[in-house]
C-alpha cells in the first residue's frame, strides 16, 4: 500500500513537470509566433493581433451599435455587451465573426468596469473635472496616456496584468518608462530608476554581488513578497546586475548586458535582469558613468578598438579646442554634430552605450568621420584656423603644424610645437633654451654692481 502510494506521487510529479514544460514551451513558441508575424522580414502581412481588429464584413451593419465613442453612458454599455452575446450564439463556433466578437465584449466589459470606477472614485481620470492628468508617486512623473492610443504589448509593472490601452486608464513615467494601470497607482513600490540613478551616480561595478535568499530572509528584493523555494516550479529569480533574488511579477526574465562583465571581462553577451534593474540599465544607458582608465586600464592594451577610440578622442579634445573659439565654426554648429558632447570634453569617461558601439565597430567609423569633417575645417576651409596653426623651430618646414595631430610634439613648459622626429634629434625645446639664457641674462645683470657696470 505504502508503496503504491510512493508511486502515485512519483507519476504525479512528473506528469505535472511535463506539463509545466509544454506549457512553458507553447508560450514561448507562441511569443517567436507573433514576433515573427511583427517583424519586417515577414513581407508586410499582418500579424494576428491585427486581423483580430478587423471588422468581419458580415458585421457592418452592427457597427454602429457596437462600436460605441468614449462618451458612451452605463446604458449604452449594457445594451452593447447583450447584443455581443446574442451574436455570440447565432455565429457559428471558431468563425472570425465569434472571435471578433467575443474581443469586443471583453473590451466593453472592461470599459464598463473602468465607467463604474469611474462613478465611484471623484480622482479617476475618466473624470474631468478630477484634474488627474499627472502624478508624482515614488519619484515617478506619470503621465496619464490617451485611452485611444495603442500600447502594443504592453503590461503592466505593477501587476503584470495586460493594459487594454483602448478602454483602461493607465499611466506612463516620463523619466523612466514605468507604466500601471490606474487602480494600481496606489500600491506602487519601486522607486523611479532615474531617482535612483541620480542618487548612485555610478553602476554596480561588481559581478552579480549574490548575498544569497538568506540574507534576503527569503523574500523578494522588491516587492517583499515570499519565495517560495522547496518546489518543482521555484519563484527565487536571481538579478545578474544586482545579485539579488525577485519574484516573478518583479522578474519578467529580461535580459540585458551587464556593465561589470563589459568592465572587467569585456563581455556582452545578456544576462537576465529584474524589471528595476532593466529600467534603471535603459535610463543610465547614454550616461558618461564609466572610467576605464581607473577601473580597467588594461583594456586599453587587449582590445585594438577601444585603444583606437581612446587616440580619436584625444584627437577631438585637441580640436575641440579650435572649434570653440572659431565664430564660423560656432556659426554653423559644428561642435553640435557630435550628439554625445562628453566624446569630445572627457577622454577618460565612456557611457555604456559607447563599449556596445566599439565592440560592435561603430563608434570608431563615427568619430573618424567626425575627426575628418573638422579638420577638413580648420586646415581647408577656414582661414582663421588656419592662422592659429605652428610652424616647426627645428626644421623650419612651411607645413603648417597643428598641436593635435598625430605627428606633432607640444612642450610642456612653454607648448611650443614642433615634429616628434626633430624634437628628438634636437633632445630639447629651442623655445625654452632661449627662455632660459635670456633669464640667465637678466640674473646676470642684476648680480653685477654698479662699478661693473661702467666698466663693461
Amino acid at each position: 500500500m505504502f508503496c503504491d502510494i510512493l508511486v502515485f506521487i512519483y507519476v504525479f510529479i512528473i506528469t505535472s513537470v511535463s506539463i509545466s514544460k509544454f506549457v512553458f514551451n507553447m508560450r514561448n513558441e507562441y511569443d517567436k509566433t507573433v514576433e515573427s508575424s511583427c517583424s519586417p522580414e515577414s513581407g508586410g502581412t499582418l500579424s494576428s493581433e491585427d486581423t483580430d481588429n478587423i471588422l468581419p464584413t458580415n458585421l457592418h451593419s452592427e457597427e454602429l451599435q457596437l462600436a460605441l465613442n468614449q462618451e458612451a453612458t452605463e446604458h449604452d454599455l449594457l445594451e452593447a455587451i447583450n447584443r455581443c452575446k446574442e451574436l455570440i450564439l447565432e455565429n457559428t463556433e471558431c468563425s472570425a465573426e465569434r472571435k471578433w466578437i467575443v474581443r469586443h465584449l471583453i473590451e466593453l466589459r472592461f470599459r464598463l468596469q473602468e465607467h463604474k470606477e469611474a462613478m465611484e472614485d471623484p480622482r479617476h481620470p475618466r473624470n474631468k473635472s478630477s484634474g488627474a492628468s499627472s502624478r508624482s508617486i515614488k519619484g515617478h512623473h506619470l503621465k496619464l496616456q490617451s485611452l485611444l492610443k495603442n500600447a502594443g504589448h504592453r503590461y503592466c509593472d505593477h501587476c503584470t496584468g495586460t493594459i487594454w490601452s483602448v478602454v483602461q486608464a493607465w499611466y506612463m513615467c516620463e523619466d523612466c518608462a514605468y507604466a500601471c494601470h490606474y487602480k494600481c497607482l496606489s500600491s506602487i513600490v519601486r522607486e523611479c530608476a532615474h531617482v535612483v540613478a541620480c542618487e548612485k551616480g555610478q553602476y554596480e561595478f561588481k559581478i552579480c554581488p549574490e548575498v544569497g535568499l538568506s540574507a534576503q530572509k527569503y523574500l523578494c528584493a522588491e516587492c517583499r513578497t515570499p519565495l517560495v523555494v522547496h518546489n518543482v516550479w521555484p519563484d527565487a529569480k536571481r538579478c545578474d546586475y544586482t545579485g539579488l533574488y525577485y519574484c516573478s511579477a518583479c522578474h519578467w526574465e529580461s535580459s540585458a548586458i551587464i556593465p561589470a562583465r563589459v568592465i572587467h571581462n569585456w563581455d556582452f553577451e545578456p544576462r537576465a535582469v529584474s524589471q528595476a534593474s532593466l529600467q534603471i540599465l535603459r535610463v543610465t544607458a547614454d550616461r558618461p558613468l564609466i572610467n576605464l582608465e581607473q577601473l580597467n586600464p588594461r583594456l586599453f592594451h587587449r582590445i585594438q578598438e577601444l585603444n583606437l577610440v581612446k587616440r580619436l578622442r584625444q584627437e577631438l579634445q585637441g580640436i575641440r579646442k579650435y572649434l570653440v573659439v572659431c565664430r564660423k565654426a560656432v556659426d554653423e554648429h559644428l561642435i553640435w554634430k557630435c550628439d554625445r558632447a562628453h566624446l569630445i570634453e572627457n577622454v577618460n569617461v565612456y557611457s555604456l552605450q559607447d563599449l556596445v558601439d566599439t565592440h560592435s565597430g561603430d563608434l570608431p567609423s563615427k568619430l573618424h568621420d567626425l575627426v575628418d569633417e573638422y579638420l577638413r575645417h580648420i586646415k581647408t576651409e577656414c582661414e582663421i584656423c588656419q592662422g592659429r596653426g605652428h610652424i616647426c623651430e627645428i626644421c623650419r618646414n612651411e607645413e603648417v603644424l597643428f598641436p593635435f595631430a598625430s605627428n606633432a610634439y607640444v612642450c610642456e613648459v612653454c607648448t611650443a610645437v614642433s615634429h616628434k622626429v626633430c624634437i628628438e634629434r634636437k633632445e630639447r625645446c629651442p623655445r625654452c633654451v632661449r627662455a632660459e639664457k635670456r633669464l640667465q641674462h637678466f640674473r646676470d645683470l642684476n648680480t653685477n654692481t654698479p662699478e661693473d657696470q661702467l666698466n663693461s
